[in-house]
């Protein structure tokens, strides 16, 4: 009977010590939990782990630069024009002559006088009028050569340095070319020339202007 009365009591000893370890385990978290959470205090960040080191990357080979670019090329100046020829000094239209001054007259009067006969057919060429610059000068020139008693016309052209009427010139010549004026005190085989100059409309032969000259050598 005792024992069945003291077990109870144990019981209730046990329930209140067990209440009462219970309380105190409470408390002291709520005193840990408190020192935690106090106001004004702020919570310690938890340290970093140190930074692991990390090998150096591996270096990597740069690109060889480009060639160089050739260098450009410059401008080469152009040539210049090479100096213009000199102008021809002009040319006397009467060269100087080897005859003496009387044969000279009588074989420019025999000339003279047998173009004059030929009148008519020059009459027939063109006589188309051409204005001439002033100063211009024109004249047709006849190359002969001697022959017993007569000087032959061996050809005929034009010196001019201005407008002439060309079908005059070439009608012209076509008349006198290969005709046989007769002409003496001449040696045989000795060249002439004959400049007859051009009439101031460039359609006519100025014969009274004529003049002979020893024909200039080849």
């Amino acid at each position: 009977m005792a024992r069945a009365a003291a077990r109870p009591l144990v019981r209730r000893a046990l329930l209140v010590a067990g209440a009462a370890l219970s309380f105190l385990l409470l408390a002291v978290l709520g005193l840990g939990l408190g020192s935690l959470l106090t106001p004004g205090e702020s919570t310690r960040p938890e340290p970093e782990p140190p930074p692991v080191a990390r090998p150096p990357p591996r270096p990597v080979a740069e690109p060889a630069p480009p060639p160089p670019r050739p260098p450009a090329p410059q401008p080469t100046a152009a040539p210049s024009p090479p100096p213009a020829a000199p102008a021809p000094a002009a040319r006397p239209l009467i060269p100087g002559v080897s005859l003496s001054v009387p044969a000279r007259l009588k074989a420019r009067r025999d000339i003279l006088r047998d173009i004059s006969a030929l009148k008519e057919d020059l009459a027939r060429c063109p006589a188309d009028r051409v204005t001439r610059p002033p100063g211009s000068r024109a004249a047709l020139v006849l190359e002969t050569v001697a022959e017993a008693g007569a000087l032959r016309v061996v050809s005929g052209r034009l010196d001019a340095d201005g407008a002439v009427n060309d079908r005059f010139v070439s009608c012209a010549r076509s008349v006198l070319e290969g005709k046989r004026l007769v002409v003496t005190g001449t040696t045989v085989g000795q060249r002439f020339r004959l400049f007859i100059p051009l009439g101031p409309e460039g359609n006519s032969l100025s014969l009274p202007s004529a003049s002979l000259a020893d024909a200039e050598p080849n």
